[in-house]
């Protein structure tokens, strides 16, 4: 069976899951205090049922504005669609924060989570890039509101489709190999909340009887995960941002350059530096800028680009260069000396 096959029955096979598992729409009390609204809003969100906190704390929001806990209820609200991944809807909800309520203290920790909303849902380079610009200029807004601050965040990478699958057939006593946040793409991590919800044997076990068994939760516990520095986050989040721009900018200009459309490849080349110089993707650029205009006889221009990546870089590919810098030379020598003159005759 194919890869992506066995991907899609897994998809469908969770669907199923969900859907026998169940939950229900839960009832909002009349005459509610908001303090008791507030209590049990955040009890279903430590027990990981977002859909029922989502509709109390939008309860919250709307009826009870002059509490002195509507900013946190509105947070909380934002947090419920970020953990179910919901990032648009995510996004918007922390906007309203920051907009309706700019004197709370949650707004900076609501500017940081509306960076990793954009981060999340950027796409591989060769797609619309529409959220990782987002994602940049956002960055940007922080620093320019936050240079420093005290935030943090608990971090987890995320397991591979083939992990989750083989954790679901083996009931959960299989688990992955932690992995270290540090070590890992940002592209891969995702924000992990403490939590009393049931662990991952007794949910299977709770769809599998139809709801018959009905564990208790634990207390409050915290998946394995890593805390880290938001500042930190802010500026991996930047780079691998920008660096997933300068990719698309590089593999057009590389289409072009395959192509044989030298100008063209040149131009995209010169994006990659002018504008993301200070990215992996940098270096390759002044390179190919190179042998863009070596291919198009310009040496001088090819001999400008090899001498400044042979004083910026430390490549292994330097030998090679150095010989198309030999070749410039050569013909720009050449070309400067000219044809041979022949004697003007003299009259006798």
């Amino acid at each position: 069976m194919k890869k992506t096959h066995v991907i899609a029955l897994f998809s469908v096979l969770i669907s199923l899951l969900i859907l026998l598992s169940g939950c229900g729409r839960v009832r909002v009390p009349k005459d509610v205090y908001p303090e008791e609204l507030w209590a049990m809003s955040k009890d279903y969100f430590e027990r990981e049922k977002y859909l029922e906190a989502i509709e109390l704390l939008t309860t919250f929001t709307l009826n009870y504005s002059g509490s002195t806990l509507v900013d946190s209820a509105q947070f909380l609200l934002a947090e419920s669609h970020f953990a179910m991944g919901e990032y648009i809807l995510a996004e918007a909800e922390y906007g309203r924060l920051i907009q309706n309520f700019p004197e709370s203290p949650l707004v900076d920790d609501a500017w940081l989570k509306i960076i990793l909303s954009f981060f999340y849902m950027s796409p591989r380079y060769d797609l619309d890039q529409r959220n990782t610009v987002r994602t940049v200029v956002a960055i940007q807004d922080f620093l320019d509101e936050y240079p420093e601050t005290d935030l943090s965040v608990r971090l987890a990478v995320k397991p591979t489709a083939w992990q989750n699958i083989r954790k679901i057939f083996t009931f959960g006593i299989w688990k992955p190999p932690r992995a270290k946040v540090e070590e890992e793409s940002l592209f891969r991590t995702k924000v992990v909340y403490p939590s009393r919800g049931i662990n991952f044997g007794q949910w299977l076990l709770r769809v599998f009887t139809l709801g018959i068994y009905n564990p208790q939760t634990s207390g409050l516990k915290i998946p394995p995960s890593a805390v880290v520095d938001g500042d930190w986050v802010v500026r991996k989040a930047l780079e691998a941002s920008r660096s997933r721009l300068a990719r698309k900018e590089f593999k057009v200009g590389d289409l072009y350059y395959r192509m044989k459309k030298y100008p063209s490849a040149v131009i995209y080349f010169d994006t990659v530096l002018e504008q993301y110089g200070d990215t992996p993707w940098a270096k390759r650029a002044l390179r190919m800028k190179g042998d863009s205009f070596f291919a198009m006889d310009k040496y001088e221009e090819a001999a400008a680009a090899y001498e400044k990546y042979l004083q910026v870089y430390t490549t292994s590919d330097a030998g090679v260069v150095e010989d198309r810098l030999e070749k410039c030379r050569r013909y720009l020598q050449s070309a400067s000396v000219g044809p041979p003159q022949e004697d003007t005759p003299q009259d006798p």
